[in-house]
């Protein structure tokens, strides 16, 4: 029964993570909202510090694409 708790609290999308898909969907979601991170905060429950690392995160993986979109845009 503990070793079923503990697979279904993994994450998918940040490895080593503390905190579980579900929230880290939630997360998402709120960011898609375009809501800040005290706002994210009222909402999940996690610390502000907590949502500011996974929205850095997730701000950074957004432009990691974006270059890798535009790459064969630009002529070299």
């Amino acid at each position: 029964m503990l070793k079923y708790r503990y697979e279904s609290k993994k994450n998918k999308y940040v490895n080593r993570s503390r905190i579980s898909e579900k929230k880290f969907r939630e997360i998402i979601k709120y960011f898609s909202l375009d809501l800040n991170a005290v706002q994210i905060k009222e909402l999940t429950g996690l610390s502000r510090q907590t949502n500011n690392k996974y929205l850095t995160a997730i701000r950074l993986r957004i432009v990691e694409l974006s270059i890798l979109q535009s790459a064969p845009l630009v002529s070299r």
